[in-house]
């Protein structure tokens, strides 16, 4: 059974507070509306008033364990039926927000001593309470992201409305043409947002150095909404990267547009490779268990592997090409160049577009980039 005296210690929270939380970042639960309104349910059973009436924080001494029967629950749950009441307690029972404290027979019901429930069998919430800080932390994350991707969202349809002024050929007009339909898209990450601004940034840097504009005139074209996203970057706090949906990067594909910021000389020269062109990729990261690679594949097999990667470039016909999508992807994911050029003097250039696809995969975990790929480093 679950019993106050068993339950984890946690700072008092209200359910106002805590039901916030969960809702923010809901997504990251792979949570549905249909779960979080069983959560609502549940906790509306929790005994947290004090003597005047009035709701009070919920505390370690308040008996977390709700067992109230699946007639109750699913009346205050909005009247969702008895077998999607059972769904949506698995779906919370295995997001680690709920766990099962069954009877013998099944039945829930409280214990008693001298009058007061010290424990119960039934749905215990102390998974849930145990996460309170975390899924608070959580979800701040995810509103500083949210505000930022506002303002990146806004500067991209300011430099597309310039770009739809512009001549351009048809693959390109096309690209702009559909980052309307990209920036209006719920799923919009982070990280989609500042490619399409990169390549939007290009796009017009080309044609003002292809037209032979003054340099004057580029420079009040892009100048204002650059300077607005680098203000943007040395004042955020450092946030996890996003993944990157497929969906979301679907129209992002079609199109070869030049990259931007190739790196400098040095880096250049630190990214040398042997005449196989990376092909003999060596062994720096534990396999997968799942997925087994296969180092005699041609250049384009690999370049396959790349699920993340792949999604925003063309396959690169040259390791000078390849070399500009790994510093440009790692900047993307917010790791500093220098770290960037160190790891190309340590592993081969496939060797370090595997793991910045492998940090892309894994952005929910990957809270510090940089650190991570130094600890990879650090192991060679």
């Amino acid at each position: 059974m679950g019993s106050i005296a068993d339950q984890p210690a946690f700072r008092p929270i209200s359910r106002r507070e805590i039901m916030s939380a969960v809702n923010t970042s809901r997504r990251q639960l792979g949570l549905r509306q249909g779960s979080l309104v069983v959560l609502d349910a549940l906790l509306s059973c929790l005994a947290c008033q004090d003597q005047n009436g009035k709701e009070a924080p919920v505390t370690h001494l308040t008996l977390l364990t709700v067992y109230a029967s699946n007639e109750t629950l699913c009346f205050r749950a909005k009247g969702l039926t008895d077998r999607q009441l059972r769904r949506h307690l698995y779906t919370l029972e295995k997001a680690n927000l709920l766990r099962r404290r069954d009877s013998a027979n099944g039945k829930r019901f409280p214990i008693m001593l001298r009058g007061k429930a010290i424990g119960a069998f039934g749905l215990d919430l102390s998974p849930l309470f145990a996460r309170a800080d975390e899924l608070m932390i959580m979800a701040q994350r995810h509103r500083e992201q949210a505000e930022e991707l506002r303002g990146v969202r806004a500067r991209v349809l300011q430099l597309r409305a310039k770009c739809l002024g512009l001549k351009l050929d048809d693959v390109t007009a096309t690209f702009v043409e559909g980052v309307g339909n990209l920036m209006r898209r719920a799923s919009l990450t982070l990280v989609e947002a500042h490619t399409v601004f990169t390549r939007l940034t290009t796009v017009i840097s080309n044609h003002y150095s292809n037209s032979a504009v003054e340099g004057s005139e580029l420079t009040e074209a892009i100048t204002p909404v650059i300077s607005a996203t680098d203000a943007n970057h040395s004042c955020a706090k450092p946030t996890e990267t996003p993944s990157v949906s497929p969906e979301a990067t679907s129209s992002l594909v079609t199109t070869n547009i030049p990259v931007a910021a190739p790196p400098t000389a040095e880096d250049m020269d630190a990214a040398k490779t042997p005449a196989s062109d990376g092909q003999n990729v060596r062994h720096i990261e534990p396999e997968s268990d799942t997925k087994k690679r296969n180092h005699g594949n041609e250049p384009n097999q690999l370049w396959s592997e790349l699920t993340e990667v792949n999604a925003f470039y063309a396959a690169p016909t040259s390791v000078s090409d390849a070399t500009v999508i790994a510093f440009e992807f790692g900047r993307m994911l917010r790791i500093s160049r220098d770290i960037l050029t160190s790891a190309l003097v340590k592993i081969s250039l496939w060797d370090l577009l595997r793991i910045e696809d492998r940090i892309a995969q894994k952005a929910d975990t990957i809270l510090n980039p940089d650190a991570y790929l130094k600890s990879i480093l650090s192991t060679l």
